[in-house]
């Protein structure tokens, strides 16, 4: 279990091949560890003013933008032939 979970985050915090490889295999610990090293880069792309649940302009991170891009990443995943 802990050489399992060594491949999938390294000390660099670079996401490794054999990581990838997992992930577009279906490996649910894999495609996390893709998510997570993803996720600064998509709550940059993700923040800025939006309208929230009840009309109001607000300035963060818009969580229905983010997750709407985790799935289409996922989805990318599953169909990427290594």
């Amino acid at each position: 279990e802990a050489v399992r979970n060594r491949m999938y985050f390294n000390a660099k915090g670079k996401i490794d091949y054999d990581t990838v490889v997992a992930a577009t295999g279906g490996d649910a610990l894999a495609a996390g560890a893709v998510l997570d090293y993803f996720n600064d880069f998509m709550d940059g792309l993700c923040t800025g003013f939006y309208t929230d649940a009840d009309g109001f302009w607000d300035y963060g991170i818009d969580l229905s933008m983010k997750s709407f891009m985790q799935a289409k990443l996922l989805r990318a995943m599953l169909r990427f032939q290594p």
